[in-house]
C-alpha cells in the first residue's frame, strides 16, 4: 500500500499545485485528522493536490531531544494506507538526518520553495516545531508563508479532558499499558495489526487451535500476551482470540500475532490480507513447561473468552 509514498530525497521537484499538511502524524489520531481536514479545505480552495510532508526516522532517533527516542506506532506501509484512507493523494517523506536537523527556518523555506514551486498552502498543528534547535514554530511559519505567498493555518489541539491533549505520545502510553479503550478513544479506531497471512510451525493446528499468523513488529508494541480480537477479511468481520508475542514455549523470536477464530471452519490461508483489531487484553505471555500445559491454558482461555469446549 505504499504507492502514494514519495521520497523527497529522490524527487527533484513536484510541479503540481499542492497543499501540505506537515508533521509526523504517527497513528493518525483524531487531532491529526483535524489538520488533514483543514488541508483538504485549502486544497479544494486552490484546486491543489492534498498532500502530506512527513519525516523518517523520528527526529528523536537522530538528535538528542532530552528524552528517550520515540518508538513509532506503525510501519511506513501501514502509515501509507492510513493516509490513503484519509483521502491524501501524495505522502512526501523526507529522510531526517543530522544535516537536515541543522537547517534553520529560513533554510526550510528555501527547501520547500525548491521542492514545491507551486505550493499553495501549509497546515500544521498548533504545537509544530521545526528547524535547528526547534526554533521554528507557527509564528515563524506564518512569517514564512507571508513572504512566500502561501496560506498557512495552525490547527488547535483536541483534548480528551481538561488535562490531556490527544497525541501520539498518549497513544503510545496507552498501547504499552494495554489500555486499548484509551487508545481507541484517542485514535478513533481500535489498535489494528494488518498484513499478509504467513506460514507458521502449524503447532496450533496440531493441538486443535489452527491460527492465522501475521508477522507484526512495529517499534512501539502492545504487551506480549493473549487478546480478544476482531479480524477483518474482505470487509467481513470475525471474532476470535489471539496470542501476540515470540512464543517462548517453542523458542520463536520474531513477534507474531496468531489468531484463532471462534468459527473453526473459516481459514483464509497464506497470502490473504487481513486486519486484526485488539479489543481486550486477557493475560500476559508466559512460558509453559510443555505443549500439553500450553494446550490446557489455551483451552481455558477459550472457555472464559471464546465459549469453546475444553480439549480432552
Amino acid at each position: 500500500m505504499d504507492e502514494i509514498l514519495i521520497s523527497l530525497d529522490e524527487l527533484k521537484v513536484f510541479q503540481d499545485p499542492c497543499v501540505l499538511a506537515i508533521g509526523m502524524f504517527d497513528g493518525l489520531h483524531i487531532g491529526h485528522l483535524q489538520v488533514i481536514a483543514k488541508a483538504k479545505e485549502l486544497a479544494e480552495k486552490y484546486n491543489a493536490k492534498l498532500s502530506v510532508l512527513t519525516f523518517s526516522p523520528h527526529p528523536s532517533q537522530v538528535i538528542n531531544m532530552g528524552r528517550t527516542p520515540v518508538e513509532m506506532l506503525f510501519q511506513p506501509d501501514v502509515r501509507a494506507k492510513m493516509f490513503k484512507d484519509a483521502g491524501i493523494e501524495f505522502v512526501f517523506v523526507k529522510n531526517f538526518d543530522t544535516h537536515f536537523a541543522e537547517k534553520s527556518s529560513d533554510d526550510f523555506q528555501i527547501f520547500l520553495q525548491e521542492k514545491f514551486p507551486n505550493l499553495k498552502g501549509i497546515v500544521t498543528g498548533e504545537n509544530f516545531l521545526y528547524g535547528k534547535n526547534a526554533k521554528g514554530n507557527p509564528q515563524t511559519l506564518t512569517e514564512m508563508a507571508n513572504r512566500s505567498g502561501w496560506e498557512y493555518s495552525a490547527v488547535k489541539g483536541v483534548y480528551l479532558d481538561d488535562q490531556r491533549r490527544m497525541s501520539s505520545s498518549l497513544m503510545r502510553q496507552a498501547l504499552k499499558s494495554a489500555d486499548l479503550q484509551l487508545f481507541e478513544k484517542i485514535a478513533g479506531y481500535p489498535y489494528t495489526a494488518q498484513g499478509v497471512v504467513s506460514s507458521g510451525r502449524k503447532l496450533g493446528r496440531t493441538i486443535g487451535f489452527p491460527t492465522l499468523n501475521l508477522k507484526w513488529n512495529p517499534e512501539c508494541k502492545p504487551p506480549f500476551g493473549v487478546y480478544s480480537v476482531e479480524l477483518t477479511f474482505n470487509n467481513k468481520k470475525y471474532l476470535g482470540i489471539a496470542n501476540y508475542g515470540t512464543n517462548p514455549t517453542v523458542a520463536e523470536t520474531t513477534p507474531t500475532l496468531e489468531t484463532h477464530l471462534f468459527d473453526d471452519n473459516i481459514n483464509f490461508g497464506e497470502g490473504a490480507y487481513i486486519s486484526v483489531s485488539l479489543k481486550k487484553f486477557i493475560r500476559p505471555q508466559k512460558k509453559f513447561n510443555s505443549i500439553q500445559e500450553l494446550k490446557q491454558q489455551i483451552s481455558q482461555d477459550f472457555l472464559l473468552h471464546g465459549h469453546r469446549q475444553a480439549i480432552d
